[in-house]
């Protein structure tokens, strides 16, 4: 025990170093700021009847919050900053900054430490009923003031020439006289009576030659650098940029910048800790496992040996042990290595439970549940005490755990209503985005899709603005991407092209282009354009692989290679039976087996055969309560039925399932379940007489509607078809304009978009 507390003494006394403010070049032309303002307010003060005009004080407060707290700038930057017109300064204040730079570049050292002691010496005197001080000693000015001037008296003779050098390269590098010309030559009329100058600026012809030998004389190897950052700096730079990553990532600086202000940070804090962890997100941001490790490393090894007290050393070099832990799993989780995640869930489970700690222990269940199994899941998940936002995770989780368990979808809603309530409760903004996704998905996955686009909306609409630091963003996170890809997938279900254009257009998130990129694949497919499908299968599948393998099963049953059609379904079942605990795995199994069933009636004689295929989707489909593909399953099942000459039953099959599939079905879906209607409708026609010409007159109106909706997504073939069948029905009942009109437009339509003629059409669904 004696040994450990040597070690943390000594480690301490190492780290005294990182409580030391750097005095930079920068940091003096702020103090010289800040003491020509205060000079020329005690000014305004002395005279009778005059004062500062309040946009000046307001501004001058908020330029020098921020020149405090930003890191090192350039001269050129400063002058920059101070003569764009941004903020509204006095001339004269503009004036005497000037000269009290070109003095100190001038005069020496001595001008350098009597601008830093004179600015506390006159701006913070004594409180009295004649003299008032200008700047408060407990005032953010104050305290900047004060510990400037306290590090500046702790500098060796050595250092404070170092420094002073620095600073005339500082001064030499930026432009030296310019931003004096850019002023005005009349002092204006910025406070009102005019305040006079309490200094004279330097004529333009300064001393050159004596200039010029003193930039000879100096050094540039030097200890002190131009521009360094501080601790409390680089803290709120890694407090905003960390809160940026966390809700807009756009409003945060790009990576490689990013990266580079972190790689300075180091170079100037070797000692800080958070900002490895900064780099360790950014590293997550362009999913670099390398450089994450390396950072995520780091900054725990750093954060358990900069301990700053003995009593609580042990405690505190635990709790970095159990969050190390607990970080390490959540970077294994984001790329996929569920099995390194779960060991390090279970150090994290093991540490926190050691010292009680129940935010751990709520946080490493979470991401146990998601890297974890279906049974892992469940035990992760089960009902403890819980803060609230490790609570409104762990409902969103559970949700979809029921969800993919068969559970009855109202129960699911009810536990997602529960995690919803929190996070209204607690205002969790980000959580509330999560929740407001989940429910869209999960709509979306029980196949109502209108309620699931009601979900996208009311998340893309949803006010979501935050304050950070001085701005305020809107939180863009994969929660609202997921919300855009959405609206994106509902406007191109309902075969709005233009709008889903526009949307594929405006984002630029991963699932949009993900969704953007399978709708071009299905339009490709629709159109009979083989070659454009393949190259979207090809760019889909860079993004979710086995959507692409069932869109290319797709592709080769359209164009009649039942071969490769099948052997794509088999590679997609053979990966269902493996992994069976995601969301998506399910209807991903149904859609494959529908599809089969789908080849197998097209190429195959054995029907009784694929019937038992689809009812099998049936029942899988009901037990997991996905309404939507339910009713695909039943429509496939008429259409093999009317093949079979059973029409009557296809009918009666039909009108129970129409409802549903008008309700929530794409306008592809709609267009062939309205084409099935109609060819079962005219199977059970009366053979003749008037009631015959009536049933096949109300077909007529019907394939309209079909043509309209194979018309807005392109299935030209499709559309050939129903054309052919429009024509064939005018002339059983007698309507040869009609007749003559429907084959004029096929006629049209096959020579202005040539499709490969098919007999699958026929008996498809």
């Amino acid at each position: 025990m004696e040994s450990g507390s040597e070690n943390l003494d000594l480690m301490k006394f190492i780290n005294v170093k990182g409580n030391v403010e750097n005095i930079t070049p920068h940091k003096i032309a702020v103090v010289a700021f800040i003491r020509e303002y205060g000079l020329l307010k005690i000014e305004a003060k002395e005279m009778i009847d005059c004062t500062m005009a309040p946009t000046y004080r307001k501004d001058f407060c908020l330029l020098a919050l921020k020149l405090i707290q930003c890191p090192d700038m350039e001269f050129k930057e400063l002058e920059a900053l101070l003569t764009d017109g941004r903020y509204n300064l006095l001339s004269v204040h503009l004036q005497n900054f000037c000269v009290r730079l070109q003095n100190i570049y001038v005069n020496g050292i001595s001008a350098l430490m009597d601008c830093v002691t004179s600015a506390v010496d006159k701006l913070m005197i004594e409180q009295t009923e004649i003299n008032t001080c200008v700047v408060s000693r407990c005032s953010v000015l104050g305290f900047y003031l004060r510990r400037i001037m306290l590090y500046l008296d702790k500098l060796t003779f050595v250092q404070v020439v170092s420094l002073y050098k620095s600073f005339c390269l500082y001064y030499q590098r930026g432009r030296p006289g310019l931003m004096m010309r850019s002023l005005s030559k009349e002092k204006l009329n910025n406070v009102e009576p005019q305040v006079a100058s309490t200094s004279q600026a330097f004529p333009e012809d300064l001393r050159l030659s004596k200039l010029s030998f003193r930039m000879n004389t100096i050094d540039r190897d030097n200890s002190f650098e131009e521009c360094q950052w501080s601790r409390k700096q680089a803290e709120l730079f890694t407090a905003q940029q960390a809160n940026l990553l966390q809700v807009n990532e756009d409003k945060a600086l790009p990576p490689r910048q990013l990266q580079k202000t972190i790689n300075r940070i180091m170079n100037d804090i070797p000692e800080y800790s958070d900002i490895h962890f900064l780099s360790f997100l950014n590293c997550i941001r362009m999913k670099e496992f390398c450089g994450a490790q390396d950072s995520l490393y780091n900054c725990f090894d750093r954060a358990v040996f900069c301990v700053t007290g003995n009593s609580s050393a042990c405690n505190d070099r635990n709790k970095s042990f159990r969050y190390a832990a607990l970080n390490r799993a959540a970077m294994h989780t984001k790329f996929g290595h569920n099995s390194l995640a779960m060991e390090s869930v279970r150090e994290a489970l093991a540490t926190a439970q050691e010292a009680a700690d129940g935010s751990c222990l709520a946080h490493a269940a979470a991401w146990g549940a998601l890297a974890g199994g279906r049974a892992r899941r469940a035990a992760l998940l089960a009902r403890v005490p819980r803060a609230p936002r490790p609570a409104a995770a762990a409902a969103q989780l559970m949700a979809q755990h029921t969800a993919v368990n068969s559970v009855r979808p109202a129960e699911v809603f009810q536990i997602l209503t529960k995690g919803d309530s929190i996070n209204y409760l607690h205002a969790m903004t980000d959580l509330t985005m999560a929740g407001l996704a989940n429910t869209a998905a999960l709509w979306s996955l029980y196949g109502k899709t209108e309620m699931a686009s009601v979900a996208c909306q009311l998340l893309l609409n949803l006010n979501t603005k935050c304050n950070i630091g001085v701005g305020s963003v809107w939180h863009n996170t994969m929660a609202l991407a997921t919300a855009g890809a959405g609206a994106l997938c509902a406007a191109a279900w309902r075969g709005d092209a233009a709008l889903a254009r526009a949307l594929a257009a405006a984002a630029r998130a991963s699932p949009a282009r993900r969704v953007a990129a399978r709708e071009r694949a299905r339009g490709a497919l629709l159109a009979g354009k083989w070659e454009e499908a393949e190259q979207n299968i090809k760019q889909l599948a860079s993004y979710d692989r086995w959507q692409s393998q069932l869109l290319k099963a797709e592709m080769f049953y359209l164009k009649g290679d039942a071969t490769e059609a099948l052997e794509s379904i088999h590679d997609i079942l053979d990966y269902c039976k493996t992994e069976d605990d995601s969301l998506h795995y399910i209807s991903l199994r149904l859609k494959a087996m529908i599809l089969m069933s789908q080849v197998q009636h097209t190429f195959s004689s054995m029907q009784s055969t694929n019937i038992m295929l689809l009812n099998e989707a049936l029942s899988l489909a009901k037990k997991y309560h996905l309404h939507y593909l339910a009713a695909t399953a039943e429509m496939h099942i008429a259409n093999v039925q009317l093949n079979m000459g059973c029409a009557k039953n296809a009918l009666i099959l039909v009108r129970k399932v129409l409802p549903s599939i008008m309700a929530h079905g794409s306008a592809y879906d709609m267009a062939r379940a309205l084409l099935l209607y109609t060819k079962c409708r005219i199977a059970t026609a009366p053979t003749s007489g008037e009631a015959r010409l009536q049933v096949i007159q109300s077909c007529c109106e019907t394939l309209e509607s079909v043509k309209k909706n194979f018309t807005k997504v392109g299935a030209q073939a499709r559309l050939l078809q129903t054309w052919y069948l429009q024509a064939q029905l005018y002339n059983a009942i007698g309507n040869h304009a009609a007749r003559n009109q429907c084959a004029f437009v096929y006629r049209q339509l096959e020579t202005q978009n040539p499709v490969e003629p098919t007999n699958n059409l026929f008996i498809m669904y």
